[in-house]
Parts: structure tokens; C-alpha cells; sequence
């Protein structure tokens, strides 16, 4: 009835304080020593403890959320940005190791190209010709009629790559060492013996036939033909003891002077990106500087020919 009389300023006022006692006698009850609470204490504390229970559990609920979710999208966005970091730290190292690569191979190409007799002229592949079986069949090179001409060796550490084919402008094609019309002289390097390679021309297979093959050689499996130094019927003269590739079958006649054996080249030219081009062979050994005869009936075969 008192509170209907009075202004409704009044009575906002009173509520305000009542609001704000409300939580101070709740906290002096709450701190009190146990042996120093009265009934009303008691009172109070008994009233207060659902809402310190649900307070309590608003508070825990809150922090789960915060924990559960809002943390998580944090750690989320933060996982990703790692990850992207990470990403671009494997693509720059892929990157350094590929230009790595391309250094010991360059390194590699000029070594062996100041470690040899004869002149040659580094060159790079821009273009490669594949069978319908994705073999390379033919390369470009970014060089021309300025410093190559047409028959001159194409080769690199590993072995044969072949020959200029034809040359015009400021490109040359590459001939390789499997095509049917590269006629390239040869020796087994285990035995000594002496044959002609010519490419098979297998669109599916880097596979070349050792041809003029004496039947009475005991060549097998497995052993490796190398280049004996000597000029061909097609016109070009590979450096000597160049590897060629290794016999992966033999094909004994039963009738004539020959034998065939097929050669798997030692070269993959589909990985191939830079070569050498020899513009001028290495000098032939002179015949007046050749050993005693009768030396040699002493020492075993090998397939090396000098320069």
C-alpha cells in the first residue's frame, strides 16, 4: 500500500537500492567464518545457492563454447596458415632442388666436355618428336648452321644420342642412335668384337641390332657395346668408348658368317634436355705410335680404340 503512494521516481530508486543490497548481503553471508553465521546468514545462503548453482553453469557453458568452438576457430585459421607457409616453404625447396639438379648436370656436361680431345659445342633440346606409343623419336636442338653442319655426333657423359640429321637456320635435328638409317661401328667390350649397329626402328622400344657379327663370338647377355672410335657408312665418327647400351638377347643362325644381337640403348632420350655436338672428332692414334704386335697377342681384348 506504501509503495502505491509513492512517485514512480520513488520507486525506482527503492528497487535500485534493493538491486544492489541484494548481491552485498548475499557476498558478507557468503564470507563469513561457518561458526559466525546466524539464521539469517543461513537464510540467505540457503536462498542464494540455486542462483550460485545457475550462475555456476552459465559460466561453464559460456567457457565450453569458448573452448570448443571460438578457440578452435582460431587454432583452425591459424592450422591453415601454417599450412599454407608450409606449402610454399616444399614448392621454393622443390623448386631450388630442380635448379640443383640442372647445376651438376651442367657441371657434369662441361667436365666431360673440357675432359676430352675432341671440340664440341653444348646445346640445348627444345622439341621432341614422339611415336604413337610416346617414344621420342627425333629431338630439336637450339643450334645451327654457325657452328654445326649435318652428320656431326650428338652425345653426353652417359653415351650415343645420335646425329645432326639436317640443320637450318638457327636449329638442328637430331637423328638418334635407334633410327634404322644410323649406321654407327661398334665393339662388345668384354670380348673385343667388332660389329655394326643400326637402329631397329621399334616405335616402342630404344632398341638398335648389332649387325656384321662374327657367329664364332661368344658375346651374351649383358654385355656392354661401346663405340670403337671408328667412321661409318653413314659418314659420322663417334669419340671411341662411348657407351652404346647392352645386349638383351642374341640371335644365333643356324647357317652364314653372322650372328644378330639386339641392344638396348644406355641413353633414356626422353629425359634428355641438354647434349654435346662434336664439330670435330678426336684425332686418329697415329699407326706409327701403335705397340709391338706381339705385345698384343698378349693382352686380352678389351673394345677400347684410342682417339
Amino acid at each position: 500500500m506504501v509503495l502505491m503512494l509513492l512517485s514512480r521516481r520513488a520507486k525506482e530508486i527503492i528497487f535500485s537500492v534493493l538491486l544492489l543490497a541484494i548481491p552485498v548481503v548475499f557476498l558478507f553471508a557468503n564470507i563469513k567464518e561457518p561458526h559466525r553465521l546466524n539464521t539469517m546468514d543461513r537464510l540467505i545462503l540457503k536462498l542464494s545457492s540455486p542462483v550460485h548453482q545457475a550462475s555456476m553453469f552459465i559460466y561453464r557453458w559460456v567457457d565450453g563454447i569458448w573452448m570448443n568452438y571460438i578457440y578452435l576457430v582460431n587454432l583452425k585459421e591459424e592450422n591453415d596458415q601454417l599450412r599454407s607457409e608450409n606449402g610454399i616453404l616444399k614448392a621454393n625447396n622443390a623448386i631450388l632442388e630442380i635448379w640443383a639438379q640442372r647445376g651438376r648436370e651442367v657441371e657434369k656436361l662441361l667436365g666431360f666436355k673440357e675432359a676430352s680431345s675432341a671440340e664440341m659445342v653444348a646445346a640445348r633440346v627444345i622439341s621432341k618428336s614422339f611415336s604413337p606409343y610416346y617414344r621420342v623419336l627425333r629431338l630439336r636442338i637450339d643450334r645451327g648452321i654457325h657452328e654445326i653442319k649435318p652428320d656431326d655426333p650428338v652425345i653426353i657423359p652417359e653415351g650415343v644420342v645420335g646425329k645432326v640429321h639436317r640443320v637450318y637456320g638457327d636449329y638442328a635435328d637430331i637423328q638418334l642412335a635407334i633410327d634404322p638409317k644410323v649406321r654407327i661401328p661398334v665393339v662388345v667390350k668384354r670380348t673385343g668384337t667388332e660389329a655394326l649397329l643400326v637402329g631397329t626402328g621399334d616405335p616402342r622400344k630404344y632398341t638398335a641390332r648389332l649387325t656384321y657379327l662374327r657367329r664364332e663370338e661368344e658375346v651374351q647377355v649383358g654385355d656392354l657395346v661401346v663405340t670403337s672410335g671408328m667412321g661409318g657408312t653413314s659418314g659420322v665418327r663417334f669419340p671411341a668408348d662411348l657407351q652404346v647400351g647392352r645386349i638383351v638377347s642374341v640371335q644365333k643362325k643356324e647357317f652364314g658368317k653372322f650372328q644378330d644381337a639386339i641392344v638396348e640403348a644406355a641413353v633414356d632420350f626422353s629425359r634428355l634436355d641438354k647434349v654435346l655436338v662434336v664439330v670435330t672428332p678426336p684425332p686418329v692414334a697415329d699407326p706409327q705410335s701403335a705397340p709391338d704386335p706381339e705385345l698384343q697377342k698378349e693382352q686380352p681384348r678389351t673394345g677400347l680404340r684410342p682417339f
